[in-house]
């Protein structure tokens, strides 16, 4: 699966697209400048510099991890739409330092007012080079990742501006000092698949920041099990009545759309990378039987799961 920007052509008056391995980024209404592109051991890294003062649209999505961080200028009001649930998140400005994080199989569209010259890390990062760290008392594969956007953590930070200078100014043992920061990137990866972006401060009446995260990591810790609204409400520290809302005012959904929105989106992931059948699908996706999933699956995306991988 490649990310692809599905904007109306009759509505911008110009589109670029940037490719970092397998994932296109397109802009719209953007002077964007020749990227440049270099693999830090598995991953790809491209830096991509543009100018504009309007509104401008991208869409990310891929098979592999897709990170981006803002290293220079800033836009305002940078929205965020998850493609798979639907699910928006507003940052009040997308500016240095700023990280945006798709895990792999999902997609999101942004949408943002920039002010002037930018430019933006974008790394791609297969799940393999993960598979770098494991042992006996790790497995990359295990590793649960969630979307991410707004202020990065300060080490990851440092490690994608090294990779932009790396790409500006390339040094001498290049090859070596390049695998190092794939490494630490790495690193960073597997120690806070959760964390590798702080989200702003909660919309008033919603949850805070952990309490959203503590409720996410309980929801789709396994996706074949249905936590209760008291079990949940009680690992955050609150009353079901308070909890539903404030989940719903966070996340954009209630709590069981939002488990369903996973469900699909775990679905259509296996839709597209494995030769299981749909009732096996359907089962480990977390759905009593071939029939509900078929009916889950249409109400959310519009088409069947056979039409759907159909189409791939």
């Amino acid at each position: 699966m490649s990310a692809l920007m599905t904007t109306d052509s009759s509505t911008f008056a110009q589109m670029d697209g940037l490719l970092a391995g397998n994932a296109v980024i397109s802009c719209t209404r953007a002077d964007v400048l020749t990227p440049r592109s270099v693999h830090f051991d598995d991953i790809c890294a491209e830096l991509r510099s543009y100018s504009s003062t309007q509104e401008n649209e991208f869409e990310v999505g891929d098979d592999a991890h897709i990170m981006l961080m803002r290293c220079d200028g800033t836009s305002s009001r940078c929205e965020i739409l998850w493609l798979d649930d639907e699910h928006r998140q507003v940052l009040p400005e997308l500016k240095p330092e700023s990280i945006l994080f798709c895990p792999a199989a999902n997609r999101a569209r942004i949408r943002k007012k920039d002010k002037g010259r930018c430019t933006d890390i974008l790394l791609r990062v297969p799940p393999s080079a993960l598979d770098l760290l494991n042992d006996i008392q790790l497995d990359s594969g295990r590793v649960r990742y969630t979307r991410q956007a707004g202020c990065g953590r300060a080490e990851l930070c440092h490690i994608l501006f090294a990779m932009r200078d790396e790409i500006l100014f390339p040094g001498p043992a290049g090859r070596l000092y390049r695998e190092t920061l794939a490494l630490q990137l790495v690193i960073q990866l597997l120690r806070h698949p959760s964390e590798l972006a702080i989200a702003p401060p909660a919309a008033k009446g919603g949850l805070s920041a952990h309490q959203l995260r503590r409720a996410v990591e309980l929801l789709e810790a396994d996706l074949t099990r249905t936590p209760s609204l008291h079990q949940l409400a009680a690992y955050v520290g609150l009353s079901p009545t308070h909890f539903c809302t404030a989940f719903k005012r966070s996340a954009g959904h209630p709590p069981h759309r939002y488990l369903l929105n996973r469900r699909v989106a775990y679905a259509k992931s296996l839709l597209t990378q494995s030769r299981l059948t749909l009732t096996e699908i359907a089962l480990g996706s977390g759905f009593a039987s071939s029939s509900h999933f078929a009916s889950v699956f249409r109400r959310i995306t519009g088409t069947t799961p056979s039409a759907y991988r159909r189409c791939l």
